[in-house]
């Protein structure tokens, strides 16, 4: 499966690295630094410095994230492996970590395999000056206890691991491996902790997943790269399905011009996942959210809000997308969401308002504010005859839509409504 126009040569020639030498044997490594303002998109890598990982623990609480955790502690990591499913024939083959560092000027050990054992610790107070890219390379299965052991060295100075699916597939993979070498290459033992399900971790594609999938086909990150980010890869890079074969034709004849393509995507992968961290921040964090967010995503962080019980913040979500959806079904979807969260709070002159405006100003066949305006008035206005009026416009509505849109149900539902309305005020009338 070789790729047309590939360079062909050898690994050190392609992707300038060094071989890195510890206890377990050795394994390839490339560094890549850049300063924190490099950019990314529409930011730099260094504004996530001033965000917490905490604001989206409300959200996501398995993710163990607490108010001491920064993101200067963080560790962001890919995998690139020789297979899609997990099980003991599945390797890690290249693992690409990010981290924020302290770098002097033409700090010589990035070039030489010394920094890995003296790397100062990103969870120094000292502030960072760079973002780091390292990535390790098993050029043969054989080398795999050397990249597990230079990559535990590198996680036991961080606090918290950041991933994108890291939670569904490189966590519990990279784990996997851990523990089927630790038997073999004893200074395994113990390390790499941070790779643990409690250990603080926060994966991208689920807040991701939670604010962009009403408006996105897609919330792949290459998708989200160039949806959300504005960013779009080169001609280097390689579609995912192909890696696994690249890595084995890599491991059979030598020629890592295609390994080269791997090592670029893997590389785009990292520095996508701190940008769209800082994006996601933004967006949770309420700071700067008008300049991010698009129709459906004020709808989608309503919800998140509303779920939360953080209801001053949902309902500015929920207006907010009010002003800006236009599609029939999602403003109906905002509609209604907004007034039930004024229900809840018993804000009814405004909920009365509200579903008002709604059959006003959305075209279609929903019968529901008719309904919640024939309950108003029953049980709150105790205006039996304007309950009553609203109830037949539902009745109506509802008889114009076509059949297999209407609810099971409704149609016999509301028909009891307005006999047992027409009941009341002829009780009432005999008084």
């Amino acid at each position: 499966m070789a790729v047309l126009g590939a360079p062909r040569g050898h690994l050190v020639d392609l992707v300038p690295g060094f071989e890195l030498e510890n206890s377990a044997g050795h394994c390839y490594v490339r560094v890549q630094s850049y300063s924190l303002q490099t950019g990314r998109g529409a930011c730099a890598l260094g504004d996530l410095l001033e965000r917490v990982p905490a604001l989206f623990a409300p959200f996501h609480p398995a993710f163990g994230l607490h108010e001491a955790t920064r993101f200067q502690q963080a560790v962001f990591l890919d995998t690139e492996t020789t297979g899609l499913g997990g099980g003991a024939g599945i390797y890690c083959f290249m693992v690409g970590v990010g981290t924020f560092e302290r770098v002097e000027s033409r700090d010589w050990r990035l070039e030489t395999g010394d920094s890995i054992p003296s790397l100062q610790s990103p969870i120094s107070n000292l502030p960072p000056t760079h973002f780091v890219v390292r990535q390790f390379l098993m050029r043969s299965p054989a080398e795999e206890g050397a990249l597990l052991l230079a990559l535990a060295e590198l996680l036991d100075r961080c606090a918290l691991s950041v991933t994108f699916n890291g939670r569904g597939f490189d966590l519990p993979l990279l784990r996997a491996r851990f523990r089927q070498n630790q038997h073999i290459y004893p200074d395994l033992r113990g390390s790499g902790r941070l790779l643990a399900a409690e250990q603080p971790h926060l994966d991208l594609l689920l807040p991701a997943r939670r604010l962009w999938r009403r408006r996105l086909q897609s919330c792949r990150l290459l998708h989200l790269e160039e949806a959300i980010l504005g960013v779009q890869r080169g001609v280097d890079d390689v579609p995912g399905h192909l890696i696994p074969q690249i890595y084995t034709d890599y491991v059979r004849n030598g020629e890592a011009g295609e390994l080269a393509r791997v090592f670029y995507h893997n590389h785009e992968d990292i520095l996508s996942m701190v940008a769209l961290a800082e994006w996601l921040s933004q967006a949770f964090g309420g700071n700067q959210a008008d300049a991010l967010l698009q129709r459906e995503d004020w709808l989608a962080l309503g919800i998140c809000y509303d779920d939360l019980g953080r209801y001053a913040e949902a309902e500015g979500a929920y207006r907010r997308a009010l002003t800006t959806l236009r599609d029939p079904q999602s403003r109906g979807e905002a509609f209604q969401r907004l007034g039930q969260l004024l229900k809840r709070q018993g804000r009814w002159a405004e909920a009365d308002t509200l579903w008002q405006e709604w059959l006003t100003t959305v075209p279609g066949h929903d019968a529901t504010p008719y309904i919640e305006l024939a309950k108003y008035y029953e049980w709150q206005r105790h205006d039996l005859e304007q309950a009553t009026m609203w109830t037949a416009w539902a009745l109506h509505h509802l008889r114009q839509s076509p059949a297999w849109q209407r609810p099971a149900g409704l149609l016999a539902e509301l028909e009891h409504r307005r006999a047992r309305l027409q009941r009341k005020q002829g009780t009432q009338g005999n008084k």
